[in-house]
């Protein structure tokens, strides 16, 4: 029973690979062959480039030559004479020229420069470089980055402009009216010494008030000093205390009054 089992299951098996045999056989012979597909290029329209226009050299070397006649007249300027515009061409390069009229023997760097005007870091280089070329200013290379800025004694207007600056008004009385009206209840504004042209004097500025504020006071300073270009010597006291040392023939107090000085205000009357 078992051999005969056997057989039956072989033939089965045979049969069925004879049916899968056939039938690839069939569909093989059923099978098309495929056709390949061409790949066509594409078409694609060519952009039209609009073809510059020739200059004429004619013309270029005319611009050229007017370019380089500019940079000549530039430095023949500045070798013939120099002209008031060149000195006087802006507020920001007169603060410069004071700052270095005050202070001859002191060599500045540019961030120390504009840091005691007050000034913006490129406002400041664009001057002194002016200056600079012009002059009034000389370099000395401290490091590969940094290089400080002198006075030329040597420059040509150097003591007319020396007289200039240093007898004229370093801030204007209206700019420091303005600022002091702010600071509170003030009696008494004393302008001497450095503001009034007089730099033999014991202070600058006296002022005498109540409820005083201090941080606009410290600004108002700064901002005096700033604009003169160099320090300026005030006094603030309140007007109990002045009264007390005026009337004790405060020997401050005294000199300060009998100078060559102007009131800005005197709510005191004296």
């Amino acid at each position: 029973m078992k051999k005969s089992k056997k057989k039956s299951k072989k033939r089965v098996i045979k049969k069925r690979r004879i049916k899968k045999a056939v039938k690839k056989a069939v569909g093989k012979r059923r099978k098309k062959p495929r056709k390949r597909r061409i790949k066509r290029p594409i078409k694609r329209r060519a952009r039209k480039v609009k073809k510059a226009r020739k200059r004429p050299k004619t013309r270029i070397r005319k611009r050229r030559s007017a370019k380089k006649a500019k940079k000549i007249r530039v430095s023949r300027k500045y070798s013939r004479g120099l002209s008031l515009e060149q000195l006087f061409e802006s507020p920001a390069k007169v603060q410069v020229m004071k700052l270095f009229f005050r202070n001859p023997e002191t060599n500045f760097l540019l961030k120390e420069a504009a840091g005691s005007m007050r000034m913006n870091l490129s406002m400041a280089r664009k001057q002194m470089k002016k200056l600079e070329k012009i002059g009034f200013l000389k370099t000395r290379r401290i490091s590969s980055r940094k290089q400080t800025f002198f006075i030329n004694p040597n420059f040509d207007f150097f003591n007319e402009l020396k007289e200039l600056i240093l007898k004229s008004r370093p801030v204007s009385k209206e700019k420091i009216l303005k600022a002091i009206r702010g600071l509170g209840r003030v009696k008494l504004v004393l302008l001497s010494g450095l503001l009034v042209g007089n730099e033999i004097s014991r202070a600058d500025l006296l002022i005498v008030g109540d409820s005083i504020n201090s941080r606009k006071l410290n600004t108002l300073i700064k901002n005096l000093e700033a604009e003169a270009g160099t320090d300026i010597r005030c006094v603030a006291m309140t007007t109990e205390e002045f009264n007390y040392r005026y009337d004790m023939y405060d020997r401050f107090i005294r000199d300060l009054l009998s100078e060559k000085g102007e009131f800005l205000i005197n709510k005191l009357g004296l």
